[in-house]
């Protein structure tokens, strides 16, 4: 495969995951990274036997891409934890098991 048509795939597996994110669907978001990871690594092969300078900029630009990316991720990642919060009460040690001053078991229940 060529630089150019890996690069090709690396920016379309990037727009991909963009949209994964937007659209909050954690199955397309892994599907989609680890399709981005297997196309990188075969980027990473291919630039063991040099790189055109016009490629350069290609990368950079991604690089750039999938820093954005990235902070979108995180981004996504504080907002689920958030909202997990506010789901389920903090844990303060093991609900089951030895632990010191054990009250016993805490067990949720839903509502109704």
């Amino acid at each position: 495969m060529s630089i150019d048509n890996t690069l090709s795939l690396i920016e379309a597996q990037l727009q991909d995951m963009q949209a994964a994110l937007l659209s909050s669907d954690p199955q397309a978001l892994e599907q989609t990274a680890a399709q981005l990871r297997q196309v990188a690594t075969s980027l990473a092969q291919a630039a063991g036997a040099g790189l055109p300078a016009a490629a350069a900029e290609r990368i950079q630009s991604i690089a750039t891409r999938l820093t954005l990316v990235r902070d979108q991720l995180a981004r996504v990642l504080a907002l689920t934890e958030r909202q997990a919060a506010s789901l389920l009460p903090p844990v303060q040690g093991v609900t089951y098991g030895p632990s010191s001053g054990a009250q016993g078991a805490r067990i949720y229940r839903a509502p109704g």
